[in-house]
């Protein structure tokens, strides 16, 4: 199974909220319909006031698509319900100049059980120039992973990004944490805590980057 992610500012002239409804109305009967897919989760991020809880990582939309491999992923990709249908619609509520995206293998941390109403802290990761894939993979799996579980997250996740394939776009970032807390106020108190600040030690010098959205899922498919 891999994960395509999506990364997708709104519209300069749209709201916040303009753009995630487009996107969990019309545009998500649109994803939907694509050939092979497995599961598809809309991250919505919490709002205060319209705008994101953090500040503002690069981005309004982050969907998360499954397929079986990479044959069926770039059969859908490629298929007229994505390259008709789905990137006509974006230009609806996306700024489609500026967006990002990376396929990447999920990797469960901490299997616990997600309560009703938990929200996600997704932490977009970026390799240090002079870091190896293999190093911040093992890192993430271990010290990392273990200083995370000492808080109690209801679900930890990491989605590492594959190399990047030949004649095709860069991927945007080399992984995404994503750890699940039961509610917000959890989530918000992690991000200030001294126990986050020992965990991501474990990545020093291995990545870089700190773009965080506290969100919902949303299950499509």
């Amino acid at each position: 199974m891999i994960t395509r992610v999506f990364f997708g500012p709104r519209r300069g002239d749209m709201t916040t909220e303009a753009c995630l409804a487009h996107w969990k109305g019309t545009h998500s009967e649109i994803g939907a319909r694509l050939p092979g897919l497995r599961a598809y989760v809309q991250n919505h991020g919490v709002l205060a006031d319209g705008r994101f809880l953090l500040p503002y990582p690069g981005f309004d939309i982050m969907p998360e698509l499954d397929w079986d491999d990479l044959e069926s992923m770039d059969a859908a990709i490629d298929s007229p319900a994505h390259e008709q249908d789905s990137i006509d619609d974006e230009a609806n509520f996306l700024d489609v100049t500026r967006t990002g995206y990376a396929v990447t293998w999920r990797r469960v941390l901490a299997d616990g059980a997600v309560p009703e109403g938990a929200v996600k802290l997704i932490t977009l990761l970026r390799l240090a120039p002079n870091a190896s894939p293999l190093a911040l993979a093992e890192a993430i799996a271990g010290p990392y992973a273990a200083a995370v579980a000492r808080a109690g997250p209801a679900r930890h996740e990491m989605l590492l990004t594959m190399p990047n394939r030949p004649n095709r776009p860069e991927f945007a970032v080399q992984a995404v944490d994503m750890i699940w807390f039961g509610d917000v106020r959890d989530a918000l108190a992690w991000v200030g805590s001294e126990a986050q600040t020992a965990a991501s030690w474990h990545l020093a010098g291995l990545a870089f980057g700190s773009e965080r959205l506290i969100a919902r899922p949303h299950k499509i498919v």
